[in-house]
């Protein structure tokens, strides 16, 4: 774990010790409770009870399945798969799995692909934060079937820390976190690369882009040349 999950992690212990303690009712929120064989071959499909445990996962709008893939990318049609570091491309966000969705077809019929859990939102929850890769379409985040706006926080080499802010009525309420990665528009497919998450005592607020620190600065420049001319 790099020292920025370290301080974020110390950040949620100070403001609320008990929601450091626990995230609610739900359970593996970074993937780590993934019980594959050793035997398992790489692209295989393997029950999602030890791939993605306490998740569901769906294709478009059909009913769950019962297997996801391992180790497994996609060539253009929707795939669902747990990633370790036998993944040539693509490796872990963090720690030793990552769930990875792909949204994509090669029929002509374009299918999204969702992950969701049920459980109790901590009490005192603001934000749900994340760590994330994405190309392709948007990923959609939705908690009680509300869209949750999601932000870059930060940026890293090879991902982005994204948070969005949760109505207050939902914590200590039991509800249904959804995660969807939908087609591209383009070329197919589209990835969405998860981990971390966290149901956050705190608000977000995002990283200023380039272009609105430079508007800051052109305006902090242009009031000192007017107080410089006054003086």
């Amino acid at each position: 774990m790099t020292s920025r999950h370290l301080c974020r992690l110390s950040a949620i212990a100070l403001a609320s010790v008990s929601l450091a303690r626990a995230q609610g009712t739900f359970q593996n929120l970074d993937f780590e409770a993934a019980d594959i064989p050793a035997s398992t071959a790489v692209n295989s499909l393997i029950p999602i009870s030890e791939a993605l445990p306490d998740w569901s996962a769906y294709f478009g709008s059909g009913p769950s399945v019962t297997e996801v893939n391992y180790d497994a990318i996609s060539l253009g049609g929707p795939v669902i798969s747990v990633i370790d570091a036998n993944v040539a491309v693509f490796r872990p966000l963090q720690g030793t799995y990552s769930a990875f969705l792909f949204g994509g077809g090669e029929t002509g019929t374009l299918t999204s692909a969702s992950i969701s859990q049920t459980g109790t939102v901590p009490t005192g929850t603001q934000s749900l934060q994340f760590d994330a890769y994405v190309s392709g379409s948007p990923f959609v985040v939705t908690l009680g079937g509300q869209s949750i706006d999601m932000v870059p926080l930060e940026t890293f080499a090879h991902y982005s820390l994204w948070g969005g802010n949760i109505p207050s009525s939902f914590a200590g309420q039991t509800e249904t976190l959804t995660f969807t990665e939908p087609p591209a528009t383009g070329v197919q497919p589209s990835t969405f690369e998860l981990d971390d998450i966290v149901f956050s005592p705190t608000s977000v607020t995002p990283e200023p882009s380039p272009l609105a620190l430079m508007a800051i600065g052109g305006l902090l420049f242009a009031l000192y040349r007017r107080f410089a001319v006054k003086r």
